[in-house]
């Protein structure tokens, strides 16, 4: 942590917007990426493979922590160089997310989208160890996301082998 590193007040109303930016965002990702879950029951799929129906109880969790964590950060009072790679991080990490299911289920580029999710894997990773320094709470809420993430590497990977 910075010596100088303070919060600024909490503010109830901007959590729940940084929340509820978070879910449109990725509710306009699968828009774009048409009907997912058609898609997904017509892949070859791997072993291991999820149910449909859990996608729909994993992501909006999952965006409601990204959410969290990304309010927290913006909360926090330190150098701008230092508030400047972690917005750049978080930014990037939510193109790389929105991109992927475009390109994975919309496209059928498989083998680009298994690209696209190694280096949003790497870039999650980098806001998980980024943001440790100035918030913990904020790092440790993108935990589950890079997890599930790196599950969907593997199932990405895959389908691209089997598909």
């Amino acid at each position: 942590m910075y010596e100088y590193t303070k919060k600024e007040k909490f503010s109830w109303i901007r959590l729940i917007v940084f929340i509820l930016v978070i879910e449109f965002i990725g509710s306009l990702s699968a828009f774009f990426a048409g009907d997912i879950k058609a898609i997904y029951n017509h892949l070859s799929l791997p072993a291991l493979s999820p149910p449909t129906y859990l996608f729909g109880i994993v992501w909006p969790i999952l965006y409601a922590l990204i959410g969290i964590s990304g309010y927290l950060i913006y909360q926090q009072v330190y150098p701008k160089h230092i508030k400047l790679i972690d917005y750049s991080l978080f930014l990037t990490q939510l193109i790389l997310n929105f991109v992927w299911s475009i390109i994975f289920f919309k496209v059928s580029a498989y083998w680009l989208g298994f690209l696209i999710i190694i280096v949003l894997d790497l870039v999650v990773l980098s806001c998980i160890i980024h943001f440790y320094k100035n918030s913990r709470l904020a790092s440790i809420l993108m935990v589950p996301y890079l997890i599930w993430i790196i599950f969907a590497s593997y199932l990405t990977l895959n389908v691209a082998i089997l598909n």
